[in-house]
C-alpha cells in the first residue's frame, strides 16, 4: 500500500506530523521508512516488503518502502546490481535533460566506489615490536621524536574525523528531508523523476562516506595500538641506553662540524647585512630588491640560530653520553651545570621563535599579495620586479622551512635535559637532586633578575633610567633618611641629658633633615647619570607646578622654614589662633604644625596660619601666665574678709606661683554689679599650669567657693522686684487713661 500526500491536502505541518505516525504503525499496514531511520524500523520494513520488488532496480517514479536494501548484497551481486540499475535509469531518462544524466553518472560513481570501499579489509596491527636489549642514546632519541610525530598526527586525524562525524549527522539530516520531500510528490508530478535520483545519489554519497569512516577509524585504531606499543618500547629503553667509545668519537666529530657550520651561518648573516645598507630604494625594483634582501637576511638570522641551537644540542647529548658512563656525584653536577648553560642558549633562541614565526608569516601573506597585484595590473610590468618578488616568496617559504627545523632543534635539547634530570635524579637521589635544582633555580632567578634590572625603562633627558638605578636612588634617599633620623635622635637626648634648650635643637634637627634629604637627593640622581647642572628645567617645570596648584604647599612649607628661624613658635609652646585653638606644640613638620589641645586632640594646623594670622604664644618669653578669676560677693559683704577669703584661696590652690617678687596674688573690686559687688582674683600660675587654662580656672573656683562658705560670705543670685502701683484699679474704666509703658514707670 503506498501512500502520497498531494499539495493540495491538509495543512503542511499537518502533513508531517502524518507522516511520522504512519512510521510508528505495525507492519500490517504500509511501511514507510527513511534512509537514517533506526535499524530496527528499517529491518521491520524489509522483511515486510514484497520480496520480488527488491529485485528489481529501484524506479525514481516510484521508489518503494526499503528501496535502498536492494544494494544490501555480496560484492559479486552488487555489481552487478549497480550495472542493472545504470541500465534502467538511464533507458527511464534516456529523453531527458543533460542534468540529469550527470546526477544519474555521479549516483553510478558514488556506487561503484562504494563497492570498493566496503570490499577493502580493515587494516591490522601491526605485529609487537621486538623489544632489544640494548639501545644507543640516538636510538632512543629518533624514537621519542617517531613518537612526537605519531601523536601530533592521531590528534589530527581525531579531530578531522570529529568534524567528519558532524557533517555525516548533518548529511543524514539532509538525506531524511530529500526523502520527505519527495514522498509528498504527487505521481503525475513533473520532476518526480529528477527528485528520485537526487535522494538515490544523496543515499549512495552518505553510504560512501560512512564507509570512509570505518575505514579511516580503523587506521586511526591501528596507529593508536602503534603509539602505545612506542610508548612502551620507549619506556623500556629509557633504562637501556648504552655508550660506546665510537659514539663518543662520531659525536665529537659532529661538534666540530657544528661549530664550523655555526661559523659560517654568522659569517653569512653578516654579509648580508652589508648588502642590505647600500642598496638603493629610488625605484620599484630597488624597493623589490631590498625586500628580497631584508628576507634573506631574516632567513640567515634563522639559519645562524638553527646552527646555534643544533651546536648547543649536540653538546649536551656529549653530556648526557657523559652523565650515562659515570656515577661519580660531582662529576654528575659538572655535567649537569655545563648542560644548564646550553639549556638556557636554547630557551634563548625559543623566546625569538614565535617572533619570528608571526613575522615570516606576515612577510608571507604580503609577498603573495605583491605578486597578485603585479599579475593582475593593467599596467605594463618590469618583469624584473616579478622576478623579485616571486623570489622573495620562494625565500618565505625556505624560511618558514628553517623555522619547523629550528623548532625540532628546540624540541630535541629539551628533550634531553629532561632524560638529564631524570637521570640525575636516579643516580643521585630525589634529595640532592633536588637541592642541586633549587641552587640552579636559584642562579638562574637571579641572572634573569639581574638582565630585567639592568634593562632601560624611560629616560631623563638622554640618560636611559633602569631599575637598578631606581633602586639605588631609593637606597641612597632611604640611607639619607636614616642619617637624619639619627642625627635628630641624637640631639634631642643632648638636649634631654644637658638640660638646654630643646627649642633650639629642635630648629637645628629639622634644618640638618632638610639638609641631609636635599643632599641624599643629588647624591641618588647624581648616581644614576642625571645632571643636576640642568636644574633650572626642573625649577622652571616645579615654578609651573606651583602656579597650577602647589601654591599651598609652598606657602605651608617656606611658612615652617619662617617660623623655625624666627624662632616665634617652639615645641612645647602654648598658643592660641585667632580661630580660638589653643593648644600646645608638638611638632613643626614641612607643611603643617601639630597642636594638641587641653582635651589630648591632635590638631594638624597649616604653617602659613601662624604667619599670616594673629597667633597668641602663651610661653614665648615667659613661661609663668597672670589670670583672673572673676566672682561675685552679696552687698554687706566685708571687703577685708573677702580679700583674706580669696588671698588664702589663692595659697591653697597649688597652681599659685609662690615666693616670687612682684607675683603675688592680689583681689581687685572691679565694679558695684546689680546684684553684687564683682571681684577679681589676680594670681600669677606656675608654667606647668598655663597649658591647662581649664583645669587650672577650675581649681579656683573650687577653692574660692570653700573659703567663701568658711567665712560666711555670701554669694549672690540674681533678684527683681516688682511694684504694682494703686492706678491698676482704675484701669478697668472705660473712661479712664492708658497705663503708661512699664519702661517708663517708676517705682514708689
Amino acid at each position: 500500500m503506498n501512500i502520497h500526500f498531494t499539495n493540495q491536502a491538509g495543512i503542511p505541518w499537518m502533513r508531517y506530523l502524518l507522516f511520522i505516525l504512519l512510521c510508528a504503525i505495525s507492519a500490517a499496514q504500509a511501511q514507510i521508512a527513511l534512509p537514517g531511520l533506526s535499524e530496527s524500523t528499517a529491518k521491520a520494513s524489509t522483511e515486510n516488503s514484497n520480496s520480488a520488488s527488491l529485485n528489481q532496480p529501484p524506479n525514481p517514479l516510484d521508489l518503494a518502502v526499503g528501496w535502498w536494501r536492494y544494494f544490501d548484497v555480496d560484492s559479486v551481486r552488487l555489481k552487478q546490481r549497480i550495472d542493472w540499475t545504470s541500465d534502467s535509469l538511464k533507458k527511464q531518462n534516456a529523453d531527458e535533460s543533460s542534468d540529469i544524466a550527470a546526477e544519474i553518472a555521479d549516483l553510478i560513481e558514488y556506487l561503484q566506489r562504494y563497492r570498493e570501499l566496503r570490499d577493502k579489509p580493515s587494516p591490522e596491527p601491526a605485529a609487537t615490536l621486538d623489544i632489544q636489549t640494548v639501545y644507543s642514546l640516538r636510538q632512543w632519541l629518533d624514537m621519542v621524536r617517531k613518537r612526537q610525530s605519531l601523536q601530533a598526527d592521531l590528534q589530527s586525524e581525531t579531530d578531522e574525523l570529529r568534524l567528519d562525524d558532524k557533517r555525516q549527522n548533518v548529511a543524514r539530516r539532509h538525506l531524511d528531508t530529500l526523502m520527505a520531500a519527495y514522498l509528498e510528490l504527487s505521481e503525475q508530478a513533473k520532476d518526480k523523476s529528477r527528485q528520485g535520483v537526487r535522494v538515490m545519489s544523496a543515499w549512495a554519497q552518505w553510504v560512501l562516506e560512512r564507509e570512509r569512516l570505518r575505514l579511516k577509524r580503523a587506521v586511526l585504531a591501528v596507529n593508536d595500538m602503534q603509539l602505545a606499543q612506542l610508548i612502551k618500547e620507549i619506556r623500556t629503553a629509557r633504562g637501556r641506553i648504552v655508550v660506546s667509545d665510537q659514539d663518543i668519537e662520531q659525536l665529537k666529530k659532529d661538534i666540530k662540524v657544528a661549530e664550523q657550520g655555526h661559523v659560517n651561518a654568522r659569517e653569512n648573516l653578516t654579509q648580508l647585512v652589508a648588502v642590505v645598507e647600500v642598496e638603493s630604494l629610488d625605484t620599484d625594483e630597488g624597493a623589490a630588491r631590498s625586500l628580497l634582501s631584508k628576507q634573506r637576511v631574516i632567513h640567515a638570522s634563522i639559519k645562524e640560530a638553527v646552527a646555534d641551537a643544533l651546536l648547543s644540542r649536540k653538546h649536551m647529548e656529549y653530556l648526557l653520553m657523559q652523565m650515562l658512563r659515570t656515577d661519580n656525584g660531582d662529576e654528575l653536577n659538572k655535567f649537569k651545570t655545563e648542560l644548564q648553560a646550553h639549556l638556557d642558549n636554547i630557551k634563548k633562541i625559543d623566546d625569538k621563535l614565535i617572533g619570528w614565526q608571526e613575522k615570516v608569516e606576515y612577510d608571507q601573506g604580503r609577498a603573495g599579495k605583491s605578486l597578485a597585484t603585479l599579475f593582475v595590473s593593467t599596467e605594463k610590468q618590469n618583469s624584473d620586479v616579478v622576478i623579485l618578488t616571486q623570489k622573495r616568496l620562494t625565500e618565505v617559504q625556505n624560511t618558514l622551512l628553517s623555522l619547523q627545523r629550528l623548532d625540532s632543534e628546540i624540541y630535541d635539547a629539551k628533550l634531553i635535559a629532561d632524560r638529564a634530570d631524570a637521570l640525575a635524579a636516579d643516580k643521585q637521589g630525589a634529595l640532592v637532586t633536588g637541592l642541586a635544582n633549587v641552587k640552579i633555580s636559584t642562579v638562574k632567578v637571579w641572572e634573569i633578575f639581574w638582565d630585567h634590572m639592568e634593562g632601560s625603562l624611560f629616560k631623563i633627558g638622554e640618560t636611559p633610567v633602569t631599575l637598578l638605578g631606581i633602586l639605588r636612588v631609593v637606597l641612597v634617599i632611604t640611607l639619607a633618611w636614616a642619617l637624619s633620623h639619627f642625627v635628630r635622635r641624637g640631639l634631642t637626648h643632648l638636649s634631654e641629658r644637658q638640660g638646654g634648650s630643646l627649642t633650639y635643637l629642635y630648629t637645628l634637627g629639622r634644618l640638618a633633615h632638610y639638609l641631609i634629604l636635599i643632599i641624599g637627593i643629588s647624591i641618588g640622581l647624581s648616581s644614576i647619570g642625571v645632571d643636576l647642572s640642568n636644574f633650572a628645567l626642573i625649577a622652571g617645570a616645579l615654578s609651573l607646578g606651583v602656579g597650577f596648584g602647589l601654591q599651598a604647599i609652598v606657602s605651608n612649607f617656606v611658612s615652617g622654614l619662617i617660623v623655625l628661624f624666627e624662632r616665634s613658635l617652639r615645641i612645647g609652646d602654648f598658643v592660641e589662633l585667632s580661630t580660638g585653638l589653643a593648644g600646645e606644640v608638638k611638632a613643626i613638620n614641612v607643611r603643617s604644625t601639630l597642636v594638641t589641645t587641653t582635651d589630648m586632640v591632635d590638631i594638624l594646623v597649616p604653617n602659613s596660619e601662624f604667619v599670616n594670622g594673629q597667633v597668641i604664644n602663651w610661653t614665648l618669653t615667659d613661661a609663668s601666665r597672670r589670670i583672673h578669676i572673676p566672682f561675685g560677693v552679696a552687698y554687706g559683704s566685708d571687703k577685708d574678709v573677702v580679700r583674706k577669703a580669696a588671698l588664702e584661696a589663692a595659697q591653697n590652690t597649688p597652681h599659685t606661683l609662690k615666693n616670687k617678687t612682684n607675683r603675688e596674688p592680689e583681689v581687685w573690686l572691679i565694679n558695684f554689679g546689680d546684684s553684687s559687688l564683682d571681684f577679681e582674683l589676680v594670681v600669677w600660675v606656675q608654667p606647668q599650669a598655663v597649658k591647662r587654662p581649664q583645669r587650672v580656672r577650675a581649681a579656683y573656683y573650687w577653692e574660692l567657693e570653700t573659703a567663701l562658705r568658711k567665712y560666711g560670705i555670701e554669694i549672690p543670685f540674681p533678684q527683681r522686684d516688682l511694684h504694682i502701683r494703686n492706678g491698676l484699679q482704675v484701669a478697668e474704666s472705660p473712661t479712664a487713661p492708658a497705663l503708661a509703658p512699664d519702661n517708663q514707670s517708676k517705682p514708689d
